[in-house]
């Protein structure tokens, strides 16, 4: 194609108008995503349901860009030639269903609603699917984008392969061994001490001392409540048990085992 021939293509009306009409959905898209993206940044992140609020924000977002691409498209190929309104008129409304249904796209697009209407989960939960424990950083029409907080990797799973979800608690119970024969008073000034330091960490919202638990086999078990964003868990348990580790040994308190006696006959 030389370029005379290129030069007859862009002067003819109907590339202009497709190319018109490309660059009209690419800025209303555009506009949209701002309109969103403040409407977003204003909701109260102190209110109950904030994270429900902009899963839905989101989800919206991802609906209305499907409708305007369509749309696009069905002017395009107006302007190619094809008789579009004939198509939709023929093919029905039923048969469209019946056609989609049997695609996968649809199913993604049904479980998604359906993640949103029974609050499987929001946009900023961490949950658990299958084996991977993440932070939903976004809720589309189709897929689910987790964010591993063991390895920070984005995994983007398909709604129709979600058949279910395990919300995470913030809540992590530390448990503290202690010899039979240390005084239970001692021990729960000790215990008091290990919580307060625990609250010092900027990654825990709360702790508190849950009191003498269990007497197991070789030892007592104390146990500790501390309340954190579930992406923190493992950090957060790694500090604690450093704090508990310390404060024994400056208390002189061995942290018990499992002992065996050999007797010889």
């Amino acid at each position: 194609m030389n370029i005379e021939n290129i030069k007859k293509l862009l002067e003819h009306e109907q590339f202009l108008a497709i190319g018109l009409t490309i660059v009209i959905s690419i800025i209303i898209l555009k506009l949209k995503d701002r309109i969103f993206n403040r409407a977003i940044k204003k909701i109260n992140r102190s209110v109950k349901d904030y994270k429900r609020k902009i899963t839905y924000f989101k989800l919206t977002s991802h609906i209305i860009n499907y409708v305007i691409i369509i749309i696009a498209l069905l002017f395009i190929l107006e302007m190619l030639g094809f008789n579009v309104t004939s198509f939709i008129a023929g093919l029905g409304v039923v048969s469209v269903i019946v056609g989609l249904a049997v695609q996968d796209a649809l199913k993604d697009i049904i479980m998604g609603f359906n993640i949103i209407v029974d609050n499987y989960y929001s946009v900023g939960d961490i949950i658990k699917i299958g084996d991977v424990e993440g932070k939903v950083v976004e809720l589309g029409v189709k897929a689910t984008k987790l964010k591993d907080i063991n390895t920070d990797n984005i995994l983007v799973i398909a709604n129709r392969n979600i058949s279910q979800a395990l919300r995470i608690s913030d809540q992590l119970v530390v448990s503290v061994p202690v010899p039979y024969d240390e005084k239970t008073e001692k021990i729960d000034r000790l215990m008091e001490i290990i919580v307060a330091q625990i609250k010092e960490n900027e990654n825990v919202k709360d702790a508190k001392y849950l009191g003498l638990s269990e007497f197991e086999d070789s030892a007592v078990i104390y146990k500790i409540l501390i309340q954190c964003s579930p992406e923190y868990k493992l950090s957060v348990r790694r500090a604690a048990l450093r704090i508990i580790k310390i404060s024994l040994d400056k208390s002189n308190i061995t942290i018990p085992y499992p002992q065996l006696d050999v007797h010889n006959v």
